[in-house]
């Protein structure tokens, strides 16, 4: 986007998409329609990714679905399904997923998420999984983490040293972003018991534009960007947008980043 309302400013600059890092991996708003149209309208440039959560894609209209895939690519923001489609799909077997990944090759649908805490499943599966998509030029998203849908865990369950083997094992196999999961780290828990060092053993060995962290707290993204630089790659709702291009650029939302972010 070049119309900004206010060039003059002196906002820091960001990367033309399609970018590998920095990215916004924002999830898409319940209602569709028109809405989305006039969200790209306006913030189609700090968008990157847009997702269908849960099992939206697959509870919408065909047509709402072919609708909201070409206004996103109107605006070049990918799209994204989320993992709730693939966990039902898996649960019908080889030839469902199978069959299931050609339907978002046919939409045009650029990426779907795979997890591996949703549901059971060895890691030379899910690598076969994530080259099969890739081949069929679908980029993979795999969720990992520690525990899923509001369960607690305690940190001797926590099993560190797996995390950071899935991690390899999935990108070696073409996985195209590794996505922490928040729960169990930074979500539904005390803000003192954050676990931010189990966070950095997991993302930390891996490349800047290997991973995805989710943060829909603004203090969470907030520490991020302070910790990783404004260039991490983030999943956030599509209501915290403007929060999370405020932290990457140094002016909010949390005090302790005002005027710190740089580049060069």
């Amino acid at each position: 986007m070049e119309d900004f309302s206010f060039p003059n400013l002196p906002l820091q600059k960001r990367e033309k998409k399609p970018r590998n890092r920095g990215i916004n991996y924002v999830r898409a708003p319940v209602m569709v329609g028109q809405c989305i149209n006039d969200y790209l309208s306006a913030y189609g440039n700090l968008v990157d990714v847009f997702k269908l959560s849960g099992k939206q894609a697959a509870m919408m209209s065909r047509s709402s679905l072919v609708d909201f895939i070409s206004t996103c690519k109107k605006h070049e923001v990918l799209v994204a399904v989320g993992n709730p489609v693939m966990d039902v799909a898996l649960s019908g077997g080889a030839e469902v997923v199978d069959s299931y990944l050609d339907s978002v090759r046919k939409y045009e649908i650029d990426i779907i998420e795979i997890s591996s805490i949703a549901r059971s499943i060895d890691d030379d599966d899910m690598c076969r999984l994530i080259e099969s998509a890739t081949k069929k030029g679908v980029k993979v998203i795999n969720e990992i983490g520690v525990a899923f849908a509001h369960s607690e865990i305690a940190e001797k369950n926590i099993f560190v040293e797996r995390l950071t083997q899935q991690s390899k094992n999935f990108l070696d196999a073409g996985s195209w972003k590794i996505l922490l999961e928040s729960e169990g780290l930074t979500e539904n828990i005390k803000k003192e018991d954050y676990r931010w060092h189990i966070i950095d053993k997991v993302i930390s060995p891996l490349k800047l534009d290997q991973f995805m962290v989710e943060a829909d707290d603004q203090d969470v993204l907030s520490r991020y960007i302070e910790i990783y630089g404004p260039n991490v790659n983030m999943m956030i709702d599509h209501s915290r947008l403007l929060k999370m291009e405020d932290a990457r650029i140094g002016f909010g939302p949390s005090q302790f980043l005002w005027g710190k972010v740089v580049r060069y």
